[in-house]
C-alpha cells in the first residue's frame, strides 16, 4: 500500500515511441519530496540535463498532484506542472486549480511524466487506470474552451466527468508566454509551459473522474 495521501504510481508517456508505462513510486521519494512541486522538481533535475534546451524532445513535462489531491480539503483539485520553460530556459513550476489534480488521483496516479516529441498532434486521455494517446489534428487552431468541449464530446464525458487542460494557438505556435488552460479558465501560466506542450505536439491532457481513492 502507498504512503498515505498517495497512489504510489506514476504514468510515463513517451510521445516519440507512443509507449505508455506505469512506474511505482518509492516511499522514501514521496517522504523526501513532498507535494506536487517537490515530486516534479525531483524528476526534472534527475532526468533533464541543465544544457538541454526547453524545446528539445529530451525535456520533460511533468504533471503532479500532491498528498492532499482528491481529498475533501478545499483546493485539492489543483495540480503542478514542471518543466524547463522558454521564458528563462530554466526550471519552472506552475500551479492551476480546477479538477485535474483530484481526477488524476482518482485514475490511480500521482504524476504523469511526458517525454519525447510526437510525429503528429496528439492528446493524452487517462480514464480510471487506462491511458491512451489520441489524434488531435482536428483540434489545431481551436482555443482551450473549444478544445475542452470537443474532447469531452469525443470521449462521451459530461461537464464534470473529465478535466481537460490544453493549449490554444499560442502554445501550438510556441509563443514563449503560452499557458496551459483547463476546466474553463484555470491557468498554469508561469514560464511559458504551454509552449513546451506545443514543442512536443501535445494538444491536451485529460483525466476522467475515476473511482480510485487516495
Amino acid at each position: 500500500m502507498a504512503l498515505g495521501g498517495y497512489m504510489g504510481k506514476l504514468l510515463r508517456v513517451d510521445l516519440g515511441t507512443g509507449r505508455i508505462t506505469e512506474e511505482m513510486l518509492d516511499e522514501g521519494v514521496l517522504r523526501d519530496y513532498v507535494g506536487g512541486m517537490g515530486l516534479g522538481a525531483k524528476y526534472l533535475y534527475d532526468e533533464v540535463d541543465p544544457k538541454t534546451p526547453w524545446d528539445d524532445p529530451a525535456n520533460r513535462l511533468i504533471f503532479t498532484s500532491g498528498p492532499l489531491g482528491g481529498t475533501r480539503l478545499d483546493g485539492s483539485g489543483s495540480y503542478s506542472v514542471t518543466s524547463k520553460g522558454p521564458l528563462t530556459d530554466g526550471a519552472g513550476c506552475s500551479q492551476a486549480n480546477g479538477y485535474f489534480g483530484a481526477y488524476l488521483k482518482f485514475c490511480g496516479y500521482d504524476a504523469v511524466i511526458v517525454q519525447g516529441k510526437a510525429k503528429r498532434w496528439l492528446y493524452l486521455s487517462i480514464d480510471d487506470g487506462k491511458a491512451e494517446l489520441r489524434e488531435a489534428g482536428h483540434l489545431l487552431g481551436k482555443d482551450t474552451w473549444e478544445t475542452e468541449a470537443l474532447i469531452k464530446a469525443e470521449l462521451g464525458k459530461k461537464e464534470k466527468q473529465a478535466s481537460v487542460f490544453s493549449i490554444g494557438p499560442a502554445g501550438e505556435n510556441l509563443v514563449k508566454f503560452a499557458a496551459i488552460v483547463g476546466d474553463k479558465g484555470h491557468v498554469a501560466g508561469h514560464n511559458g509551459l504551454g509552449a513546451v506542450m506545443g514543442a512536443k505536439k501535445l494538444k491536451a491532457v485529460v483525466a476522467a473522474r475515476g473511482h480510485r481513492i487516495p
